[in-house]
C-alpha cells in the first residue's frame, strides 16, 4: 500500500512539473501518459497494487469535490435548485434509459449489462472541463450550467449504478427501490453535510474568537472536513459525495462572511485548496492511465478492443445527444450553446470511481474488464472531442502571451521604482547592492548564476544579533515596497494595468511585505 501511494503521488508530482514546460497540452493528457508509462515499466506496474474503491473515493473523488464546491457561491446553487434537479436527475436517467438499450441493441449485451454500463457514464468532471476548455471564453451561463451539474450528478449516477449492479448480479430490479434509495441518500446527504459543516463552523469560529493565533489548528480542521463529512454519511448510508459537496457550498458562504476576522487562515485554505485540487486531479488520471495499461497488456485481443471501443463510442454519442436535446428543448439553449453544453460533458474522476466500486458490489471480473475499458474509451472521447471541436468554435482568450510580457514589462519597471528608493536613502555600498539584488529577485532577473554566489556569500556571513540593525533592514524594505506600490497605482491609472492584472503583483508585494515582518523570520 505505501509502495502504491508512493509511486501514485511521485508520478502526479512528475507529470504536474511535466506539464509546465508543455503549457499547450491539457494536464490531464500528460497524467495519463505519464500513467501509460508506469503501466508499461513492469517493476512500477507490479509494485502499484489493485486499486481500492473505497480508498479511491475517500482520498481522491471526496476531497475533489469538496474543493469545487468551496469553490461555488451557495447562493449561486440555491437560485438554480430546479436546473440542478433537472440536469442532474432527469437528464441523467434520460441519458442511462437510452444508453442502456443502445448498447442492448446494437451489441447484444444483457439489459443488467448495459444499464450499468450506462449509469456509469452519467457523471461528469468540472475539472476536466476547464482543463480541456483552457485559453478558450466559454459562455458563462454554459460553463456555470457545467459546474453545477458536475456537483451534483455523481449521487444520482451512484445510486443508478448501486440499483443496477443488483440488477446483474442478483437479477433483479425495483424502480420503487431505485427512487426512494435516490431520495433517501440525496436529502441524508444534504442534511448530514449541512448539520456537520454548521457545526464545524460555529466551532471554528469560535476558537478564532477565543484564542490568538489559530492558523495551524484551523488548516488542520480544514484538511480533515471532506474526509471526516464523506466517512460519516457513507456510514449512514447516505451520500456521502452530496455531504462533501454541500460542505464546501458552506465553506464558501462561511468565508464570505468572515473574509478579514482570519485574513492569514483564510488566504492559506485558497492556497491548500489550489494545490491539493491539482495534485488530486493529477492523480486520477495517473490511475487512469495505469489500469488501462495493464488491462491493454493483460486482455489485449482485436475483438476485446473492438468490444470496448464500440461500447464506449455508444455511450458518448448517446450522452452527447441526450445532452443537446436536453439544452435545447428543456433549457431553451440557442443551437450553439446547446452544443458547448453537450460536448462540455467531459467524464473524469467520479467515473473512474464508480467502476472501481464494482468489484465490491459482486461484478464479475470479465464484466468489470468490459466495463472498465468501455468507461475509459469513453473519458478519452470526451477529453478528446471539446479539446479538438472547441478550438474551432469558441474565442480564444486575450493572448495569454502578450500578458504575461505586459505583466513582466510593468514588474520590471516596478522593481526600478524601488531601486531608485534605495539610492534616494545614501546606504553604504554593501547594504544598498544587497537590497537591490532582492530587489530584482521580485522580476526573476537575476540567474542562477548570481543566485549562486549570493547564497554563498550569505552564508559564510555572522549572524547579525542587532535588533536595531534588523528594524532599519525592516525600514528599507517597507519604503521600497511602498515606492513599488505607488508606481502599479499609477501604473493602473495610466491604463498600463487592469485591476485584474495589477491583482497578481500586488498580490506579491503584500506577500513579500508579510514575509518581512514575520516575527518567525527573525534571527534567534
Amino acid at each position: 500500500m505505501l509502495a502504491t501511494a508512493f509511486i501514485l503521488i511521485f508520478a502526479a508530482i512528475f507529470s504536474l512539473i511535466v506539464s509546465k514546460y508543455i503549457p499547450k497540452i491539457s494536464p490531464n493528457y500528460v497524467s495519463i501518459f505519464v500513467g501509460i508509462l508506469c503501466g508499461l515499466i513492469p517493476p512500477v506496474s507490479q509494485h502499484v497494487a489493485t486499486f481500492n474503491a473505497e480508498v479511491f473515493m475517500i482520498l481522491l473523488v471526496a476531497p475533489l469535490l469538496f474543493y469545487e464546491g468551496q469553490a461555488t457561491a451557495f447562493n449561486f446553487v440555491r437560485h438554480h435548485l430546479k436546473v440542478i434537479v433537472g440536469i442532474t436527475v432527469i437528464m441523467v436517467a434520460l441519458s442511462t434509459l437510452l444508453a442502456g438499450f443502445s448498447l442492448h441493441y446494437f451489441l447484444g449485451l444483457s439489459l443488467p449489462l448495459a444499464f450499468v454500463m450506462a449509469a456509469i457514464s452519467t457523471p461528469t468532471d468540472a475539472t476536466a472541463t476547464a482543463s480541456v476548455s483552457e485559453g478558450l471564453e466559454l459562455p458563462k451561463k454554459t460553463n456555470s450550467l457545467l459546474k453545477l451539474e458536475s456537483l451534483f450528478n455523481d449521487a444520482s449516477g451512484l445510486v443508478l449504478l448501486q440499483a443496477t449492479a443488483v440488477w446483474l448480479v442478483l437479477d433483479e430490479l425495483s424502480i420503487q427501490h431505485i427512487m426512494t434509495d435516490f431520495f433517501v441518500s440525496a436529502i441524508g446527504g444534504v442534511l448530514v453535510g449541512f448539520i456537520i459543516s454548521m457545526l464545524l463552523m460555529y466551532f471554528r469560529q469560535h476558537i478564532l474568537r477565543v484564542f490568538i493565533n489559530t492558523v495551524s489548528i484551523q488548516t488542520l480542521i480544514y484538511l480533515v472536513t471532506p474526509f471526516m463529512i464523506y466517512i460519516i454519511a457513507e456510514e449512514l448510508h447516505l451520500s456521502g459525495i452530496i455531504a462533501v459537496v454541500v460542505s464546501g457550498l458552506l465553506h464558501n458562504s462561511e468565508e464570505r462572511v468572515a473574509l478579514f476576522a482570519d485574513a492569514r487562515q483564510n488566504f492559506t485554505a485558497r492556497e491548500f485548496q489550489r494545490v491539493f485540487a491539482d495534485l488530486l486531479n493529477s492523480l486520477v488520471f495517473v490511475v487512469f492511465g495505469i489500469t488501462s495499461t495493464k488491462i491493454m497488456l493483460e486482455q489485449f485481443s482485436w475483438l476485446n478492443i473492438s468490444l470496448w471501443g464500440l461500447s464506449g463510442l455508444i455511450l458518448y454519442l448517446v450522452n452527447l445527444l441526450v445532452r443537446y436535446c436536453y439544452a435545447r428543448f428543456k433549457l431553451k439553449e440557442n443551437n450553439l450553446d446547446a452544443w458547448l453544453f453537450a460536448i462540455g460533458g467531459v467524464h473524469g474522476a467520479v467515473t473512474l470511481a464508480l467502476v472501481f466500486t464494482l468489484p465490491g458490489l459482486g461484478v464479475a471480473s470479465e464484466h468489470f474488464n468490459l466495463i472498465l475499458m468501455s468507461e475509459l474509451t469513453l473519458i478519452i472521447l470526451s477529453m478528446l472531442v471539446p479539446t479538438i471541436v472547441l478550438r474551432f468554435i469558441l474565442p480564444k482568450e486575450p493572448n495569454r502571451a502578450e500578458t504575461l510580457a505586459k505583466l513582466d514589462q510593468v514588474r520590471s519597471e516596478m522593481v526600478q521604482a524601488g531601486i531608485a528608493e534605495v539610492h534616494k536613502m545614501k546606504l553604504p555600498t554593501p547594504i544598498t547592492k544587497l537590497v537591490i539584488a532582492y530587489l530584482k529577485d521580485q522580476s526573476r532577473e537575476s540567474t542562477l548564476k548570481e543566485f549562486t554566489k549570493r547564497w554563498h556569500r550569505i552564508t559564510r556571513l555572522p549572524k547579525i544579533r542587532n535588533s536595531r540593525f534588523q528594524h532599519m533592514q525592516v525600514r528599507i524594505f517597507q519604503r521600497c515596497f511602498f515606492a513599488e506600490r505607488a508606481y502599479i497605482r499609477q501604473a493602473i491609472h495610466e491604463g498600463k494595468l487592469t485591476f485584474e492584472e495589477a491583482y497578481f503583483i500586488y498580490e506579491e508585494l503584500l506577500l513579500a511585505e508579510a514575509l518581512l515582518i514575520d516575527p518567525y523570520n527573525e534571527e534567534e
